[in-house]
């Protein structure tokens, strides 16, 4: 008996990781850095997901954050928060990930290519890359 609870049970947490693996509704919401010095709001427009920032370790001084390093000098003195920092990413449901959008990062003032996917606990991976997956860098969010 208590083999068929174990079995009963093992096949109906494949079902639902699976089926939650194949939401493309899975990064909608709130996620923190690594660093957690930033949150950023996922939210999908049409069939397309976009991040912007929601949140920001106070500056010294409590000074507005600006996106100073942005290569477009006359965008330098916008605020960061509300900022558009993920852009155009879409779900491809044979991997169960977001790609082919883009990051941008404000610490670089620089655009990469950005892929996201779900870990098992779920936090999501974003790898940002220039133009190989294989040498992107890898940053895991936590939702909030």
């Amino acid at each position: 008996m208590k083999r068929y609870i174990f079995l009963i049970s093992t096949i109906f947490y494949t079902f639902s990781l699976s089926a939650q693996a194949n939401n493309p509704d899975l990064i909608l919401g709130v996620w923190k850095s690594p660093m957690n010095n930033l949150m950023i709001k996922i939210d999908k427009v049409g069939n397309h997901f976009q991040g912007r920032i929601v949140w920001l370790e106070a500056k010294a001084g409590n000074q507005l954050a600006l996106d100073a390093n942005n290569p477009e000098e006359r965008l330098r003195m916008l605020p960061l928060k509300g900022n558009k920092i993920i852009k155009e990413l879409s779900f491809d449901s044979s991997k169960s990930s977001w790609e082919g959008g883009t990051f941008y990062s404000h610490e670089e003032g620089k655009l990469y290519n950005c892929n996201i996917s779900v870990h098992s606990d779920g936090r999501i991976k974003i790898i940002k890359y220039n133009q190989n997956l294989r040498d992107g860098v890898v940053e895991i969010w936590t939702h909030q």
